[in-house]
């Protein structure tokens, strides 16, 4: 029997949307060999493209807010030398009574790690007045006043993507198979030797599984397991243009809709969007990725639209059925960027949580150093500018099995010094 010696790869990543691609980049510009990456779809047909796009703060302890920084820096990076579409239309805390405002509790973590005018943990405090005439649609009763912070934003999830799919191929050194599904995966003791896809055998020297909430069935294909839990996620949509918006920031209002908040961005061209979001797995909205409604509940726009119009003013603006898509969440809400705790050459970047586009780029890069250097120390100096590194041991797949979960608690001696430069 004679095999096809051209398909083999030095890693292979099952997983093509955002966080499969930008490892894709980031290990072949660090000299990984050949990476071929295999997707079941098309390109961020998963929860990438399911996704708001998001670009925010995520102040979740310092492991989280040093992959918010590399994140950002990334995002600034690719717009300015690939004229990507970030949209930089802010993130607005609004002050209800009976809050302080000013805050009068001191941001550690803008203290530690906020810069000049270009970073993301710039601010800016809006009095009464000045807030209502920035938004308008935002009711005054009840409201003391604002915070802004003017550099978060969004993007298309899909042009990101597919700018990384782009930049990955012009390595030279990345192949991207959409529409090929993997299978099998064939083992040979305690290391995988091939990946079984829709068009054939793949030899492989390492295996990244960056498959999102199709994480858990990829782990399972290996003969192995990962805790990630897919959960269904709903977003709707109003037409804010009905009503005059049209630059809206992220932001929510003092009210849960089942027990969970609900942010609010907008959107070009007016309209709105209105997500759920959690921070860790929830009962009762675990799913299978395969066979998911990918509606809204009948009645969760209504649920959105009452609570909303209570502090809002869109007398003219319709709430709609939008999508839903699926999270990898984990049990204490962080990732998992680990080698696989059975399968020597099995790799994980999952459970993103909902963070995923924020936090992909240092996701990419902890990815690549356990991958190349089998290490769990990410050096930030060429990257933040700081003479520190990011210890991602933590994030390691075992940690559930074994009872350690981790928490989102700040300490200051894990973060870097200060922001990245504009």
């Amino acid at each position: 029997m004679t095999t096809n010696q051209s398909q083999t790869a030095d890693v292979a990543i099952i997983g093509g949307g955002i966080v499969g691609m930008s490892c894709a980049y980031e290990l072949a510009r660090q000299g990984a060999g050949r990476v071929v990456v295999f997707d079941k779809q098309i390109p961020g047909c998963g929860t990438t493209g399911g996704s708001a796009g998001v670009i925010c703060l995520h102040d979740m302890g310092a492991i989280y807010a040093t992959l918010t920084l590399l994140g950002y820096d990334r995002v600034r990076q690719l717009q300015r030398e690939h004229g990507f579409g970030f949209r930089p239309w802010g993130e607005l805390w609004v002050a209800y009574e009976p809050y302080d405002f000013p805050p009068q509790r001191e941001d550690a973590y803008h203290r530690l790690l906020g810069g000049g005018e270009d970073s993301i943990y710039h601010r800016e405090f809006l009095d009464k007045e000045e807030l209502l005439r920035r938004y308008p649609w935002i009711k005054p009763e009840g409201v003391k006043g604002g915070v802004l912070h003017p550099n978060q934003g969004f993007i298309d999830p899909y042009e990101l993507v597919n700018l990384y799919h782009r930049l990955a191929t012009e390595t030279g050194n990345v192949e991207v198979r959409h529409n090929n599904p993997v299978l099998q995966v064939r083992r040979s003791g305690e290391r995988i030797t091939s990946l079984v896809t829709r068009r054939g055998e793949w030899h492989v020297g390492k295996v990244l599984n960056a498959a999102g909430p199709w994480g858990a069935k990829v782990a399972e294909l290996a003969g192995t397991s990962v805790d990630v839990v897919p959960q269904r996620i709903q977003v709707c949509v109003a037409s804010g243009f009905d009503d005059g918006v049209e630059i809206a920031p992220l932001t929510s209002v003092p009210e849960s809709i089942g027990g969970t908040g609900v942010w609010c961005r907008g959107e070009l061209g007016g309209t709105l969007l209105f997500g759920e979001h959690w921070n860790t797995t929830r009962e009762g909205c675990t799913v299978d990725p395969d066979h998911v409604n990918r509606v809204n509940d009948a009645d969760y726009p209504s649920k959105v639209e009452s609570a909303y119009r209570k502090y809002w003013h869109l007398p003219n603006s319709v709430f709609l059925n939008g999508w839903c898509c699926v999270y990898g969440t984990t049990a204490d809400g962080l990732p998992i960027v680990s080698r696989d705790t059975q399968v020597e050459n099995l790799y994980h970047a999952l459970g993103m949580n909902g963070h995923g586009m924020t936090c992909h780029a240092g996701i990419a890069m902890c990815t690549t150093e356990l991958i190349l250097r089998d290490s769990t120390r990410l050096p930030l100096a060429d990257r933040l500018g700081v003479d520190r590194h990011l210890d991602f041991t933590p994030l390691d797949a075992g940690r559930f099995a074994r009872g350690e979960l981790l928490d989102f608690d700040l300490r200051e001696e894990d973060l870097p010094t200060k922001a990245p430069s504009p």
